[in-house]
């Protein structure tokens, strides 16, 4: 796969090599020299790094500081997408060519430029704004067995923080900290993957996770990050205590956390029973999720709402062997790209997980995907805002 993937990239910075030459073909021959040591000069350097960087993934991989995997990343992006693009329109101008000439070749290959120059912009804004563009999704959920007493409740789900995402910028936690201050929950629902691998990327963003705050209180699960199942630990009891950090961290915060457990929720003179199952996910994710301890105990006319990380789960499980009416889920990032036409949403995301954002209906039961609120791979997002959800639960749809 290495092989193939250096193949790939060296056909891609080939053939807009030659594509670049064309299009540059009709200046002065001091121009053209200057700009093709510039262009090459580029390439060879980001080329250069990432040859290196993944002929060598421990020195990512082991790394606890996420500065050169991102840097890695983000030039991967920025250098190859509208390069892949730019090559693959020089492919099509040599038919154009042989059909109308060198103006004809070059006019696409210009046309190729600007729109690959738009890509590089796009990603641009997708790593340094759209990754801090938060939005608030609202959805009203309609139940006809929700108890009387539980119309018009609110809940904020929060998912995929990814902390080690954000470096020492707390500027994103602030904003969600002011934005669900305003939203008044009555409950606050965090579905998983709180860091990226490490309980110390809680340092510094402590104080506004504690501030996070909800009527009747705060509830987490873990997501397959929260494991550090994707460092390779000297030993078991590294990798244990690590997983320690991370749970203090959310409890210390104020979050109860819910592993393969549930939590009985008083309201008014009314409840509904709160589970949380551990990460579930098809390979090579881990699972750990356990339904039937997650649920025992919970007497069978009560009113239940499942947090599940992966949405898999609710295809795989949930709606086959239960009746719980809402299950609420992260892990998908909305693939953290997508594109909205029409107010018709789209992320490539779908080809690997159907279920990767808004809200999902079989029968009675309802899914509701988070689409995260940082990132993980790639340091960006690209019309794929990061999200905070309102769902305001009703028993009609006179509202």
């Amino acid at each position: 796969m290495l092989i193939l993937f250096f193949a790939v990239v060296f056909l891609v910075e080939l053939i807009s090599y030659f594509g670049f030459r064309i299009l540059i073909s009709s200046l002065s021959k001091k121009i053209q020299s200057s700009l093709l040591v510039i262009y090459l000069l580029l390439s060879i350097s980001v080329t250069g790094l990432i040859v290196y960087s993944f002929s060598n993934p421990e020195v990512i991989r082991q790394s606890r500081d996420y500065t050169l995997f991102f840097v890695v990343i983000s030039l991967s992006f920025l250098n190859l997408m509208p390069k892949t693009f730019f090559a693959l329109i020089t492919l099509i101008s040599f038919l154009i060519r042989w059909l109308s000439g060198i103006r004809g070749q070059r006019i696409a290959l210009a046309g190729a430029a600007i729109l690959s120059t738009g890509f590089f912009l796009l990603i641009n804004y997708g790593i340094w704004a759209g990754r801090y563009d938060i939005r608030v999704e609202k959805q009203n959920l309609y139940f006809t067995d929700l108890p009387k007493q539980l119309d018009g409740f609110k809940i904020v789900q929060l998912s995929d923080i990814h902390l080690g995402s954000f470096g020492k910028n707390t500027s994103a936690m602030k904003e969600t900290v002011a934005i669900i201050e305003q939203l008044q929950p009555d409950i606050l629902l965090f579905t998983g993957d709180i860091v990226n691998n490490f309980g110390e990327e809680f340092n510094g963003f402590e104080p506004l996770l504690k501030q996070l705050s909800a009527r009747y209180g705060k509830f987490a699960i873990q997501g397959n990050h929260d494991y550090g199942d994707y460092f390779n630990w000297p030993d078991s009891t590294s990798k244990r205590i690590n997983l320690e950090h991370i749970e203090a961290g959310l409890t210390n915060a104020g979050f109860k956390l819910l592993l393969n457990q549930w939590a009985k929720i008083a309201v008014k003179d009314t409840s509904f029973s709160l589970i949380g199952v551990e990460n579930w996910g098809h390979p090579p994710f881990p699972q750990y999720a356990d339904m039937n301890l997650a649920t025992k105990g919970i007497p069978e006319n009560s009113f239940k709402i499942l947090m599940s990380h992966d949405p898999e789960y609710w295809n795989a499980f949930v709606v086959p062997q239960t009746d719980i009416p809402l299950t609420l889920s992260g892990h998908t990032h909305g693939g953290q790209f997508g594109v909205k036409i029409a107010g018709i949403e789209f992320s490539p995301m779908y080809f690997i997980q159907k279920k990767w954002g808004g809200l999902y209906q079989s029968g009675d039961q309802l899914l509701y995907v988070n689409r995260g609120l940082g990132t993980v791979g790639f340091p960006g997002r690209i019309e794929m805002r990061p999200e905070i959800t309102l769902l305001t639960l009703f028993r009609t749809k006179n509202h």
